[in-house]
């Protein structure tokens, strides 16, 4: 059975920014990578309207673009930050924001980078798209579907630090009730785990490029850490 890969970007991402990643998926694994047509506006939009059916929607729509282009029948979605929390959105087979998705009969694999699942805090977390996916979709509920919560141990927050320990603090409190612990440099490592599932941690990775060159997507190295080999089967 042919896969692809579809990699769904985090939150204000400009989707081109993950051609990289495509490239050195597609290099790791020989299967073809593609991603989600996702833009800021895009957060902007479903950020007024606490609704997140746009951008599930391009997934739904990238889905079946290369299902009929790349002729793939399964999918392994690679959520980066939000976009791991709306992979886990797709997945379900009851109404998300009053739409089916029922994404669980064609996608093979979940894998999560620095997603702010946030489980340990329950359903609640403030922020609509976390707590729609932990009152639908909690932990790892499809058992015909692979998942791997990756979490990156850069930096640990300190409320009297330097600049980025002082910014890592305030966002860890913000995501996971305690600053003072390790995580990506915006999500802590707590956060990113999924019930279920053991977390994949990775020392020195950072959230994202912003944060330095060595992010989930910066290297080959780096995605062969995270990036589960019983994917390579082709089946």
């Amino acid at each position: 059975m042919k896969q692809a890969i579809i990699i769904v970007g985090g939150y204000n991402s400009l989707w081109p920014a993950y051609l990289g990643l495509a490239r050195h998926l597609e290099d790791l694994t020989s299967l073809q990578a593609v991603g989600v047509p996702i833009m800021p506006w895009h957060w902007w939009s479903s950020r007024q309207a606490e609704d997140a059916t746009n951008i599930l929607q391009k997934l739904k729509e990238t889905v079946f673009w290369a299902a009929r282009k790349l002729q793939a029948e399964q999918f392994i979605l690679v959520g980066h930050s939000a976009g791991g929390v709306l992979a886990r959105l797709f997945l379900c087979d009851e109404p998300v924001w009053g739409q089916v998705y029922a994404g669980v009969e064609h996608v093979r694999a979940v894998i999560t980078l620095g997603s702010p699942h946030c489980g340990a805090r329950g359903t609640e977390t403030g922020w609509f798209v976390t707590d729609q996916a932990n009152r639908l979709a909690p932990g790892t509920p499809y058992d015909s579907v692979l998942y791997r919560a990756v979490a990156g141990r850069f930096v640990r927050g300190h409320q009297g630090g330097n600049y980025r320990e002082r910014r890592a603090f305030r966002l860890y409190e913000f995501f996971g009730g305690g600053g003072d612990t390790w995580g990506d440099g915006m999500v802590p490592v707590g956060c990113a785990g999924l019930d279920g599932v053991d977390t994949t941690i990775l020392p020195g990775v950072a959230h994202s490029r912003k944060l330095g060159r060595g992010w989930y997507g910066g290297s080959r190295d780096i995605i062969r850490r995270w990036w589960p080999l019983e994917l390579n089967d082709g089946g």
